[in-house]
């Protein structure tokens, strides 16, 4: 494997960002300098009219440049109509990135996750949003200073060794840092934005706002509960100090046979803003790609993913809520890191016994009692009352979801029929409004979605019945 490229930021970020960009697009090459340079510089609005306004914008803005392309394709032959197209994907794609990069918080993780599934966007798309996951625009020195400021009273060269001033990985709620504490160590040291609570209640208030005329629908309350959802869940990925917590509670459940390493946390060093951490060596998914892995090395590290993720849910009934790549590093030693537990959410005694329910259902083959259980995830109190359609639809995208745990043998997650079958799924749900639900499937859906987004993207395979078996101590019942 490949050893660790340090991905700096600032200068030399601005380079690692252009690297995306093709050498002949001088212009988006420009455009693209200019957008990191500037949101460096400023901190994230935190008022909600002032990050409506700025959405508002990228909307129009977008929208004006797909109607100048429609308006130029029609007299133009079939390759210069894909290249206008390909011009337009790129310029609405270097506006997204820049604004969701300026506005951080919950509008960069919407951006994180649709970056997950590359195959559902325009090649311009796909090539510029991965970098939301650990390559977003950082912030300038100064306001580092000041969260340091705050929280210790001390500037960071006053409290380590040394201090890299460029962070080597940004993404939504903060950036990291590489420090050595005086006593040797080298760390990671995690530094969240100035006001990102505030811009996380922003958007949820925005978001309440623009759904409004749905307030005479049947499913409002369940929206309401959902965002509400959302907010607590988000809000509380902004104490470092609470994501500390879990990391230790899940690191706790490996040992170094597992071949899965969590950082240990050093809490001298951390606090609810800033959060200090073993760094680990490796790389994180695109560049392991890049190095054209094995077959059977990514089948090692599509095993791995698989038990870290069960291995969290089944011993510490731990969702790790936003598997994106920026979360994994791929160790030269062929050991699998996990960092940034501050999206995880705990499954209630409630949840969890509904969920050894759907379980035990799928393993003995149980039909009758899946579909009452689709019914009840639905909050509906019968069949009839859900209608069919919904109901066929939700019974699709879950059967897909739970899949893996039906197959014997190796399970190949890099299948583009089996990718696509429920990437279709979702989408007919959607364009549905078949959203009504339990609060906590936005969760369980992002971490199926997520994980599966990553082990695609991998082409690994793994025997996913035997982990299963293994990590949950269930038997399976045979058909």
């Amino acid at each position: 494997m490949p050893a660790e490229r340090p991905q700096k930021h600032g200068i030399e970020g601005r380079a690692s960002l252009l690297d995306l960009m093709p050498q002949q697009e001088e212009a988006a090459r420009r455009r693209l300098a200019e957008l990191v340079e500037s949101v460096a510089a400023r901190r994230p609005p935190t008022t909600s009219f002032s990050r409506l306004w700025i959405l508002g914008s990228l909307q129009a803005k977008v929208t004006c440049a797909y109607l100048a392309y429609w308006l130029r394709s029609r007299w133009a032959d079939a390759d210069e109509r894909e290249r206008l197209k390909s011009e337009t994907h790129l310029k609405a794609a270097l506006e997204l990135l820049g604004t969701m990069g300026y506005l951080r918080g919950a509008v960069m993780k919407l951006g994180q996750m649709l970056a997950t599934f590359p195959d559902a966007l325009p090649d311009e798309f796909a090539r510029l949003l991965p970098a939301l996951h650990f390559e977003a625009p950082p912030m300038h020195y100064a306001m580092v200073r000041e969260v340091f400021l705050d929280e210790f009273g001390k500037e960071p060269h006053e409290l380590f060794e040394s201090f890299e001033r460029e962070a080597f990985a940004a993404a939504s709620l903060g950036q990291v840092h590489r420090a050595r504490l005086r006593s040797g160590e080298l760390v990671a040291v995690k530094i969240q934005y100035p006001g990102i609570a505030r811009t996380i209640e922003a958007d949820l208030k925005n978001l309440r706002l623009l759904m409004q005329p749905m307030r005479l629908g049947e499913d409002w309350d369940n929206v309401v509960a959902k965002l509400a959802e959302v907010e607590r869940v988000l809000l509380a990925e902004t104490d470092y100090l609470a994501e500390a917590r879990f990391a230790q509670e899940v690191g706790n459940s490996f040992t170094p046979e597992d071949d899965i390493v969590i950082p240990r946390v050093y809490p001298d060093y951390s606090t609810r803003r800033v959060l200090t951490t073993e760094h680990l060596e490796g790389v994180h998914l695109e560049e392991f790609l890049a190095g054209n892995p094995s077959q059977e090395l990514c089948d090692r590290y599509t095993h791995l993913l698989t038990v870290a993720t069960l291995r969290a849910l089944y011993r510490t009934r731990c969702l790790l809520a936003d598997p994106n790549p920026g979360n994994y590093i791929f160790m030269p030693d062929g050991r699998l890191g996990l960092v940034d537990f501050g999206c995880t959410r705990r499954l209630t005694e409630e949840e969890w016994q509904f969920q050894c329910e759907v379980e035990e259902a799928l393993l003995r083959r149980d039909e009758e009692e899946m579909e009452r259980l689709i019914v009840k995830s639905s909050l509906y109190d019968s069949a009839e009352q859900m209608g069919r359609e919904r109901l066929e639809l939700i019974g699709t995208v879950i059967r897909w979801q739970l899949e893996p745990w039906l197959t014997d043998g190796l399970f190949d997650f890099g299948d583009p029929d089996f990718f696509r079958r429920g990437m279709d799924a979702m989408v007919g749900v959607t364009r549905k409004g078949f959203m009504r639900g339990m609060p906590v499937h936005i969760w369980t859906t992002r971490f199926i979605l997520g994980a599966r987004g990553v082990v695609y993207r991998l082409k690994g395979r793994c025997d996913f019945q035997e982990i299963y078996r293994r990590e949950s101590g269930r038997n399976m019942v045979a058909e």
